[in-house]
């Protein structure tokens, strides 16, 4: 047996693998906590969506809030056609008092018939009355213009009765009386953000695809960070026996013969040691 091959032997060392830097575990527990914490909620708000859907006329609305796409030109020039807004289900008992001290409402609400004999003898419904009152059985978000009470009736089944319209009075919206009567049970949310960005990234994220992408993302930080690694151990095996076989001439020389034969002896030892167990 080789001199050379002693040496190896005798000079190996186990590889230690290096633990992971302060840093980066403190990263990689923030990382998995946020898309943990975010992951959950969009699943809470989807599974809670899902379960109050027919209360809503077939929307999603997560904890109160609603994303929805404005199909037309009647809220333009505040809210343009095709864009996202996002709703928060607000408590309707303030509705009035905000609106009769000036505030301007944009509601969200299921745009159905509903079978009532209320006719207020107001100026904001004569004029549903005296145009036309347009019934789209979809989801509209109009401007907030009156808010009748009737505390004779239960909640949910038509206490509050609203009068909306749009805003727009250009072109063929200046000709139609845009307005709409419903109830609290038609109400679906109060406009908080009118943003195309956001409502489209609020709706990717609680879609089916968008949950399996936070579920991917932290994912592939596992896969590029192990590849990191597995490169990384690599390398400093290749840097270690590269140095080992540039080293081993120079440790055999500062060898002494009698260090030699001892190295040797011990190999060989180990070895036929090594045999006789197999043997048993």
């Amino acid at each position: 047996m080789s001199e050379e091959l002693l040496v190896q032997q005798s000079t190996k060392q186990k590889k230690v693998k290096k633990p992971k830097s302060k840093a980066r575990k403190i990263i990689e527990w923030v990382l998995f906590a946020i898309f943990g914490v975010l992951f959950a909620f969009v699943l809470a708000g989807n599974i809670s969506g899902m379960i109050h859907r027919d209360e809503n006329y077939g929307q999603s609305i997560r904890f109160g809030v609603g994303s929805f796409i404005v199909l037309t030109s009647s809220m333009e020039p505040e809210i343009a056609k095709d864009s996202a807004i996002i709703t928060y289900k607000e408590d309707v008992s303030s509705f009035k008092q905000r609106i009769d001290n000036g505030e301007e409402i944009n509601i969200t609400f299921a745009n159905i018939l509903i079978d009532t004999d209320f006719e207020p003898d107001t100026p904001e419904f004569k004029r549903i009355n005296g145009g036309t009152m347009v019934v789209s059985n979809q989801v509209m978000t109009h401007r907030l213009k009156e808010v009748h009470i009737d505390e004779s009736v239960e909640y949910g089944k038509g206490r509050y009765m609203f009068v909306a319209t749009g805003i727009n009075n250009e072109g063929d919206y200046a000709k139609i009386g845009q307005y709409q009567l419903f109830t609290e049970a038609q109400y679906l949310g109060v406009v908080k953000v009118s943003n195309a960005f956001l409502g489209k990234t609020f709706n990717f994220i609680s879609s089916p695809i968008g949950l399996i992408i936070l579920l991917l993302v932290p994912a592939a930080y596992l896969i590029v960070a192990s590849s990191i690694d597995i490169f990384k151990a690599m390398n400093e095996a290749e840097e270690t026996n590269s140095k080992t076989n540039n080293n081993s001439s120079g440790k055999l020389a500062n060898l002494s013969t009698e260090e030699k034969e001892r190295l040797k002896k011990e190999l060989l030892d180990e070895m036929i040691k090594a045999k006789k167990g197999d043997k048993k």
